[in-house]
């Protein structure tokens, strides 16, 4: 029995469950006021394949591709900031350029989310497509601190914003019994594109410089929103769900409620490896072209773990997989700081990166079991805007952690363990270590409060 037997009806608060037995049609108002039955269970038989639903995964894998896998090459960036660009900046302060690229990716997601869900969807993606294509063509021309938080921090971001959570949204209305699939397939474009940035970047760079290296990525991006633009398009009609715009009463639901909260821990330090791979590589006095690679091996593995991980979470339950995940990335976050060759940052890199993709295609497919199709943008939303807040601080926390005495060794701690000796602040990286590992620990419980609900694999 899957958990689409014992599918949640919307009452008050969004996401009381339904009773097994019971028609839909008698409890939900909205299907009452439908013009027909037949119509409402049209909408409800998801295709799950064909050419419309297939052609709506590459529309989103060259989204992923141009958003997250864009974004996740941050680490290139960092290295070369610090070495070239803004050598009179600490680590910390140029990671707010990144921490805050990859924030917007999720923040404006409680906005986003509810206007898919009232129909304006094309103007939102096409939009955020604009943002992300003008963003880095003025890269080039930025010369001061505050021109590349604004245009790499805040305006590719922001339009990362208006595409990535909207176009996971959008696979959602075509796929349900093989959504995680689906959407593995999808977020593979997030590896293939974290490969091809940094590889891309270290090769051109030397040979024609910052400003047009940066100006061919742009073109790439105008080629893969092209794309993305063509292919994606919504299945189910505009829906006007009750609870307002924000609709913050689906947090009533504690299974919904411990799950932000679990979202936000495992976010707040998730990315910190990531963000400093190639750094802690070249501090550890191995050369930056191979560090560079590093980014490149942790993107490409992922293409994997998105796609096994995906087809599995289908087969044993979402949050089954994810619980696992999570506690492999807290360990994984341990035991880098203490990597310091090339085959240990390897089989990191390639771990980190599996973990990390399983974590970033699934983690927003339990909020689709939670209640129904009228606000389904509107629930991905809010739980996008948790992970915008929850990712915010990581990395430049964790800057402010590398200068410490321990170094990258108090990242590593500060994420994964409860460790009260880690800094010379060690009661506050006593209070705050182990987030990952907490995180881990509150998914199990939203799990469990989850099968009280839905007695199911989830």
């Amino acid at each position: 029995m899957n958990a689409e037997d014992y599918w949640p009806v919307r009452s008050e608060d969004g996401l009381n469950e339904k009773v097994p037995g019971e028609m839909d049609v008698k409890e939900d108002p909205e299907l009452q006021s439908s013009p027909s039955s037949e119509s409402s269970a049209n909408e409800d038989e998801f295709p799950d394949g064909g050419f419309r639903a297939w052609a709506v995964v590459l529309g989103a894998f060259w989204t992923f591709f141009a958003t997250s896998g864009y974004l996740t090459s941050w680490g290139v960036f960092q290295v070369y900031y610090q070495q070239v660009k803004l050598l009179h900046f600490s680590p910390s302060q140029i990671a707010w350029i990144g921490s805050v690229a990859r924030c917007m990716i999720f923040l404006p997601g409680v906005f986003v989310g509810r206007l898919v869900d009232v129909g304006i969807f094309r103007a939102t993606f096409a939009l955020g497509s604009l943002l992300i294509i003008v963003g880095t063509f003025l890269i080039p021309v930025c010369t001061l601190f505050w021109h590349f938080l604004l245009c790499q921090g805040f305006m590719i971001g922001l339009g990362c914003g208006l595409t990535y959570g909207p176009c996971i949204t959008i696979v959602t209305h075509w796929w349900k019994r093989r959504r995680g699939l689906a959407l593995g397939m999808a977020s593979s474009g997030s590896a293939i594109g974290g490969i091809f940035f940094p590889v891309a970047l270290r090769n051109i760079l030397p040979k024609l410089g910052f400003n047009w290296t940066l100006r061919i990525v742009g073109f790439i991006l105008v080629f893969a929103f092209s794309i993305a633009n063509l292919c994606l398009a919504r299945r189910l009609p505009p829906r006007k769900a009750a609870g307002g715009f924000f609709g913050l009463r689906v947090f009533r639901n504690a299974a919904f409620a411990v799950y932000a909260l679990s979202s936000f821990f495992t976010l707040f330090d998730a990315f910190n490896a990531g963000a400093f791979l190639t750094s802690s590589a070249v501090s550890y006095g191995l050369s930056s072209n191979i560090a560079f690679y590093f980014v490149a091996m942790h993107n490409g593995s992922s293409f994997f773990g998105a796609v096994a991980f995906g087809s599995l979470s289908d087969r044993l339950g979402t949050m089954n997989v994810l619980i696992p995940t999570i506690t492999a990335i807290g360990v994984i976050t341990i035991v880098w700081p203490f990597c310091g060759t090339v085959p240990s940052l390897s089989v990191i890199s390639v771990l980190y990166g599996i973990t990390l993709s399983a974590f970033g295609s699934l983690s927003l497919l339990p909020i689709a079991a939670m209640g129904g199709t009228e606000d389904l943008g509107r629930r991905m939303g809010i739980m996008n805007t948790v992970f915008g807040i929850g990712t915010l601080c990581g990395a430049p926390l964790g800057g402010l952690l590398v200068s410490t005495s321990l170094g990258y060794k108090a990242v590593g701690y500060f994420s994964g363990e409860f460790m009260p000796h880690c800094s010379p602040n060690g009661w506050f990286n006593g209070f705050l270590g182990g987030v990952i590992f907490l995180g881990a620990i509150l998914l199990a419980l939203a799990r469990f409060l989850a099968m009280a609900r839905i007695r199911a694999k989830f």
